[in-house]
């Protein structure tokens, strides 16, 4: 094989293109916290007073949506370029849809409603599915090992201290005597956020490293990739042990629509209460940035996820308490679960999103992520169905209740999980400071 004239060139990224990224991941993390699917939409879509069991399918479409994307995009994310794509054009359509939303949902009739924030679950979905594989193959080949978990934790902390600030200065914006129109601002500062984050990545300048001659394109296939890529996966035992613990961490990672659903009969009609529940989540974020950042870095991201889990765990059993006690009308009281919750559930997602980037090589890592996610999207379909089924039929505590026994089997199971490379090579220490 002859060599090409082009001479290699570096797939790691200068100060300037560092900043890009850093900013333009710090901005979506801000978008996704002001839009976020699991509290603002199902808040947004009861404030209309529609069907409470479709709030419980919200989330659902947003994960069917998100492995379907992850099925077919997955063979197509294995150079840098392509990568860059999928992270800044998913962002910019996000806002727009979004904002589709915010013009039009108070104007329609309650079927329309209804379809209008399904289609707008599906484009989140496919979107967040397509920016997942992105950044992952980003992150584990243009960022520096020793920069790249504490660079993930920086961005989720000045995020949330964005979006709390952001949130607590806009609060008294848009005014109504609509629920709906008093909680919008908040979509709206998450719209721009979205489409910031897209313009500022698509200025940063990623090179395929290139020292041979390009070979024939082969046309994939992305039913077979995922294939081989269950083949791969299952043929490493850490990989087999993780696979089940995604399954079990759905419970946390899928939480918090019903804790949506259980707040908004108490807090929907309540001025501010959405702002007040976004300011406790992002809360839930600087403090698990810090906390768990720290934490990696000094350990390893295993203690991360089954401690993310354990107070998940807690943060149902305030809710439970609050509720029999009476004090869930309280809406700080409630802002409270919700920032426990954003916290633990945030130390799974950040912990088992790191586990896999640490523990995969640049060729593996696409498909395994998208493997993963899969798996885990069919099971958070029918487990978020069902729990949204309960919630409309019978009680919206109910599904609390299922929640806080599995968030607890799901931190036994976490400690289970293989060490990281990086922890066995450091003798406990991720290296980072």
């Amino acid at each position: 094989m002859s060599k090409s004239k082009l001479p290699p060139q570096p797939k790691s990224v200068d100060g300037r293109n560092y900043q890009l990224i850093f900013w333009s991941g710090a901005l979506s993390t801000i978008g996704n916290q002001l839009v976020n699917p699991r509290l603002v939409l199902p808040f947004l879509y009861l404030a209309l007073g529609a069907p409470t069991f479709i709030a419980g399918l919200l989330l659902p479409f947003v994960t069917g949506a998100r492995l379907i994307a992850e099925i077919f995009v997955s063979p197509f994310i294995n150079r840098v370029t392509r990568a860059k794509l999928a992270v800044y054009i998913p962002n910019i359509l996000t806002g727009t849809v979004l904002a589709i939303l915010a013009l039009f949902a108070t104007t329609l009739p309650e079927l329309m409603v209804i379809l209008l924030f399904l289609v707008t679950a599906i484009v989140m979905g496919l979107c967040q599915g397509i920016t997942s594989l992105g950044t992952s193959q980003i992150y584990g080949i243009s960022v520096p090992d020793a920069k790249r978990n504490r660079m993930v934790f920086a961005q989720a902390t000045i995020s949330g201290i964005l979006a709390i600030i952001v949130v607590w200065v806009t609060k008294d914006l848009l005014v109504s005597d609509q629920p709906m129109q008093r909680h919008i601002v908040v979509m709206w500062c998450g719209v721009i956020a979205m489409f910031a984050a897209g313009i500022s990545f698509a200025g940063v300048k990623i090179f395929e490293e290139r020292t041979v001659a390009p070979q024939p394109a082969k046309k994939p296939k992305p039913m077979a990739e995922l294939k081989t890529g269950f083949k791969t996966g299952m043929a490493y035992p850490w990989y087999r042990k993780f696979l089940t613990a995604r399954l079990i961490f759905v419970s946390v990672e899928l939480a918090m629509p019903f804790y949506t659903i259980h707040a908004a009969t108490y807090h929907v009609g309540t001025k501010h209460s959405l702002s007040y529940f976004v300011i406790a989540a992002s809360a839930g974020v600087v403090i698990g940035s810090i906390a768990w950042g720290w934490l990696s870095g000094r350990v390893s991201v295993k203690p991360v996820m089954w401690l993310g889990c354990l107070i998940s765990t807690l943060s149902a059993l305030l809710a439970l308490g609050f509720t029999m006690m009476g004090y869930a009308q309280n809406v700080w009281l409630y802002a409270l679960v919700i920032l426990l919750l954003s916290l633990g559930g945030n130390g799974v997602i950040y912990g088992r999103y790191l586990y896999v980037i640490e523990m995969t090589n640049e060729k593996e890592r696409p498909y395994l992520v998208a493997l993963g996610d899969v798996i885990a999207g069919l099971v958070g379909i029918a487990f978020a169905a069902i729990l949204g089924a309960v919630a409309h039929l019978q009680d919206p505590i109910t599904p609390i209740f299922v929640l806080a026994a599995l968030n607890l089997i799901a931190m036994f199971y976490a400690f289970r999980l293989a060490p990281t490379k990086q922890a066995k090579s450091s003798g406990g220490q991720s290296g980072l400071v």
